[in-house]
């Protein structure tokens, strides 16, 4: 199957408020060899503001931001949502992007109603370099070259492995630069510890990683924590009964004996404990689970008999009971969670049923004119609310008078809430601007990024409006705002 590698530059490293802003993709086949490229900018949305440490970390200038020439968010995404689906079915694969891009993908198909789960359906699976890359470091060491920094930390960030490893060409938080050196990282572990490849490569479908954990092997599983590995054996033990990607493992460092009559509200301690006995594997995010004899009992020092390990492995393989309550577990681990107060949050609050995917599908085919309409007839409250939002930030003459005054508001409280947001707002990324700015005060971005933080909360809606349907707006009196000497553009008094 191809590997579609991708990575994103956004304006922030918040993954549900935050936005693309540059989004690059190389399709290659199965042997990692370039088929075609993929590259797109856009431009700001007008309820977002950027993040000054992300804008000082990808060099982007504010005037870049609003550059009109740039498609807008949506365009942007309806080209990438295209060029993904041609390109499927693949493996979609990145470095990191299973924690950061992917959830940005996912967003951002989500809030402009496009299937938000492209990359994990209709035969498409989600891999990690890095996961690769940490299980080379971890299962075949000398492998991949590890670069230290600080007081001697390991680190395995993009930007640092990839030339410490012979990439000199890396062109780092550029999308496309950022892909190829995911691309070399992929070769070197494919290449120099093709054993790992192997096995993990499997693991990006959620359907191999269950029938793996539940198999009843004993199985190694990895996982870092600060750049150094903790790897541990274990067995698969349980599953949650109402999500499946969720799957419980016991630590064969552990007694079993001490564990299998427990009731469920003593397992769910168990895992919430410091010293897990039982831990929790997500099926659908890749983990670094393999084949225990990759590295043999000495490196995961159990200080027991090596059949002392797989006797404990067999006892929890044949407790169906234990299995069926460590499932319970699982699903009662965690409170129900109340549905969130902003429609971003609500992302995993359900699927659209099928009459409302046909009509996300129109909605993308008529006319601005005639999208509000198709919005109405939607049954899912979150997909009226993104769709009125879509509108109002692509097309607002299309809306109402009511309804654009109604999302005036919106827009206003998203830049400049009355109380605490979890979003960035322009009092907050003035206040890091500054902050920035006085540790680098060469740097003229800051100051560029202050001028135009401060002109960007006092905007009128209704004036920016009109310049962009091409209005001159009038000033009091029936004077046009040019006549009494107001550039155009600017709120009079």
């Amino acid at each position: 199957m191809p590997y579609i590698f991708y990575d994103t530059e956004t304006t922030g490293t918040n993954t549900t408020y935050d936005q693309i802003l540059q989004f690059g993709a190389i399709l290659t086949d199965d042997e990692l060899r370039e088929l075609n490229r993929f590259e797109i900018r856009c431009r700001l949305s007008p309820h977002i503001v950027p993040t000054p440490g992300a804008l000082r970390a990808t060099k982007v200038r504010p005037a870049q931001l609003t550059d009109p020439s740039l498609l807008s968010h949506y365009e942007a995404v309806c080209a990438i949502a295209g060029k993904l689906r041609a390109w499927s079915p693949a493996i979609f694969i990145g470095y990191n992007s299973l924690e950061f891009d992917e959830m940005l993908l996912r967003q951002a198909f989500y809030q402009n109603l496009k299937p938000v789960y492209l990359t994990n359906t209709n035969r498409n699976t989600r891999a990690d370099t890095l996961r690769l890359v940490q299980a080379a470091t971890a299962y075949v060491p000398g492998s991949i070259i590890v670069p230290v920094i600080g007081e001697g930390r390991p680190t395995r960030r993009l930007d640092a492995i990839a030339p410490a490893n012979g990439f000199n060409r890396h062109k780092a938080h550029d999308a496309l630069g950022d892909v190829e050196a995911t691309i070399f990282m992929a070769r070197l572990v494919k290449q120099r510890a093709s054993v790992v490849w192997d096995e993990l490569m499997p693991m990006a479908a959620k359907s191999a990683v269950i029938q793996r954990t539940l198999s009843g092997q004993i199985l190694s599983l990895t996982e870092f924590y600060n750049g150094r590995p903790y790897s541990r054996l274990v067995v698969g033990c349980g599953q949650n009964p109402e999500y499946d990607a969720q799957l419980g493992v016991f630590d064969l460092r552990y007694e079993p004996e001490r564990y299998l009559d427990l009731p469920t509200e003593s397992l769910i301690k168990v895992m919430n404990s410091r010293k897990k006995a039982i831990r929790s594997v997500r099926a659908n995010n890749q983990p670094i689970l393999l084949p225990w004899t990759l590295r043999g009992l000495d490196f995961h020092d159990l200080n027991i008999e090596g059949n002392e390990t797989e006797r404990r492995a067999q006892v929890i393989s044949q407790s169906r009971e234990f299995q069926i309550r460590v499932g319970e577990a699982l699903r009662n681990r965690y409170p129900t969670r109340e549905s969130a107060a902003y429609v971003e949050e609500r992302i995993y609050d359900g699927f659209p049923s099928k009459t409302d995917q046909f009509l996300m599908e129109q909605f993308h085919k008529v006319p601005w004119e005639s999208r509000g309409k198709i919005v109405d007839l939607l049954d899912d409250e979150r997909l009226r609310e993104l769709g009125y939002r879509l509108i109002y930030l692509e097309e607002p003459n299309a809306l109402s008078e009511g309804k654009r005054r109604e999302l005036d508001l919106w827009k206003s409280q998203r830049l400049n809430p009355n109380g605490n947001a979890p979003w960035m707002t322009i009092g907050a990324a003035m206040n890091q601007a500054d902050k920035l700015q006085e540790e680098e005060s060469e740097n003229r971005i800051f100051a560029e990024l202050i001028e135009w933080l401060q002109t960007l909360g006092s905007r009128d809606p209704t004036v920016e409006r009109e310049a962009h349907a091409g209005i001159e707006p009038e000033a009091p009196n029936g004077l046009l705002r040019t006549d009494i000497g107001v550039p155009r553009g600017m709120p009079v008094g």
